[in-house]
C-alpha cells in the first residue's frame, strides 16, 4: 500500500523541529508558521483565535498535501506588534479557554457524584471510569438542567465559556 505508516502522522522525527518560522517576502509584517505533525484541528482553532485579535490583519492556513502531516499558518499583523507575539497570545488564550472547559466539566462530574444520582447512573460512572462518557445517558435529568456547564444557575463555581 502507498500510504505512510500511521505513526508518521503523529511522531516527530528525530532532530525535527515542531514549528519553523519564516518571513513572507510578499507581505509586510507577515510570518508563515510551519507546524509539523498537526492538521485542520489545531490550525483552524489557532486561526479562529488569531482573528479575534484586533492587531491581526490576516490569518489563514493550508495543508500542502494530504499525505504530508503539517500545516502552514500565515499571520499578518499591524506594525504595533509582531506575528510571533500574537501567536503566543493566541496559544495562551486557548490554554485558558480549555482550562475553563476542564474545570466546568470536573465541577459538573463532582455535582453529579455528590447528588448521588440513581443506581443506574452510579453504575454507569463506575463502568465508564471517572471522566469518561462510556455509558452515560445524556437523556437523563442530570443533563441540560439549570446549573449545568453553560454557566447558568445559582452555583458560585459555574464558569461562563464564550467562544
Amino acid at each position: 500500500m502507498n500510504a505512510p505508516e500511521r505513526h508518521e502522522m503523529f511522531t516527530l522525527p528525530e532532530g525535527a523541529r515542531k514549528i519553523d518560522i519564516s518571513k513572507d517576502a510578499k507581505m509586510a509584517n507577515c510570518v508563515i508558521f510551519n507546524i509539523q505533525r498537526e492538521d485542520h484541528t489545531v490550525a483552524n482553532i489557532l486561526r479562529y483565535k488569531l482573528l479575534q485579535n484586533s492587531q491581526v490583519l490576516f490569518a489563514a492556513y493550508r495543508m500542502p498535501h494530504p499525505l504530508e502531516h503539517h500545516v502552514e499558518l500565515k499571520v499578518q499583523t499591524t506594525s504595533r506588534t509582531t506575528p510571533v507575539d500574537v501567536m503566543k497570545e493566541a496559544i495562551e488564550l486557548l490554554m485558558q479557554d480549555y482550562g475553563n472547559i476542564r474545570s466546568a466539566f470536573d465541577n459538573e462530574l463532582f455535582r453529579m457524584e455528590a447528588s448521588g444520582g440513581d443506581a443506574s447512573m452510579r453504575g454507569a460512572r463506575i463502568g465508564a471510569g471517572y471522566g469518561g462518557f462510556g455509558a452515560l445517558d445524556p437523556t437523563t435529568a442530570e443533563f441540560g438542567v439549570a446549573g449545568g456547564m453553560g454557566g447558568r444557575g445559582d452555583r458560585s463555581d459555574d464558569v461562563d465559556i464564550d467562544f
